[in-house]
């Protein structure tokens, strides 16, 4: 079930660094870098200067007049990503207090052709949520066929569809009916994913980044473009295997599995031929397992 917050002030960026937020877009550096508006709407960022905790884009229809059962227009980011099924879609949202409508779509470039065209691709795509409130809201949207539906000409088009990396992310804003017809303008702020509680409790990745590390690993750097190297510490003679998994649970590669004395190692993890996105390190060995996470930006 959809459900949201009402906030007191905008999210810090120093989230970013929680083990359970992915931030796609935080408002935080004075621009707008990817967001394109269409429509009769506009977009800026909200002002020169901040503390990097209340920037925001304001998305308005300038001096356009929106009638009632119009499309207003749309913005649209486009950046890669990846969602993970039953993770969290976040994203704070401005009021207009009018009978006016946001509908949020993820856009998945499926004849790979570099752009998102609706009669070749397909999307997800939310029901439409009311902006008829003052203020600022959170928005969660749980990322499952409860919240999202895919939207594509291929009859055969499904949830599988998460498995590939989204090109962008877009925001259409729709008159209702009831709309008072006049001008708008609204804000847009700190896009991000959150991991579900739930799904951690069904994962095999349970115990993500606990709070001291038993093999004393990190890996550096971290966020990382297109490598990054792994360090751990074997406390005594042992079998190990070090197993890298995307999002979605999937082994990607596996990195060490051999017998290795007590002593400190580095391995290294190269990405560039993935997706960009959150990936996991699992280390194994017969007396402990422990999982950690990573983030690869291009």
């Amino acid at each position: 079930m959809l459900t949201f917050f009402i906030l007191l002030a905008l999210v810090s960026t120093t989230l970013s660094q929680s083990d359970n937020l992915f931030v796609i877009d935080s408002f935080g550096d004075h621009k707008l870098p990817n967001w394109y508006p269409g429509g009769s709407l506009t977009m800026k960022y909200s002002h020169s200067a901040d503390n990097l905790e209340n920037g925001y884009g304001i998305i308005s229809t300038g001096t356009s007049q929106i009638s009632p059962n119009t499309f207003a227009g749309l913005i649209r980011k486009e950046e890669k990503i990846q969602l993970a099924m039953d993770n969290i879609l976040s994203v704070m949202l401005q009021g207009v207090s009018n009978d006016l409508t946001v509908t949020v779509q993820v856009l998945y470039d499926i004849n790979n052709d570099g752009k998102y065209d609706e009669s070749a691709d397909s999307r997800l795509e939310t029901a439409p949520f009311s902006l008829n409130f003052s203020g600022w809201k959170e928005i969660h949207f749980n990322i499952n066929t409860k919240e999202f539906k895919v939207v594509s000409k291929r009859k055969d088009e499904d949830f599988s569809i998460l498995e590939n990396e989204a090109i962008g992310i877009q925001f259409l804003y729709q008159a209702g009916k009831d709309y008072k017809a006049s001008t708008f303008e609204t804000g847009i702020a700190m896009i991000s994913e959150r991991y579900s509680k739930e799904l951690k409790q069904e994962s095999a990745l349970t115990d993500v980044n606990p709070g001291e590390s038993y093999f004393d690993t990190k890996n550096y750097p971290n966020p990382f473009n297109p490598e990054t190297k792994i360090v751990y510490t074997l406390k005594n003679a042992t079998s190990v295997k070090i197993t890298v998994y995307d999002r979605l649970g999937r082994e990607v590669i596996v990195l060490v599995d051999e017998e290795q004395s007590e002593g400190t190692y580095e391995v290294s993890f190269n990405a560039s031929n993935l997706p960009s996105g959150v990936y996991f390190y699992r280390i194994r060995t017969p007396e402990r397992v422990e999982v950690r996470k990573m983030v690869f930006t291009k």
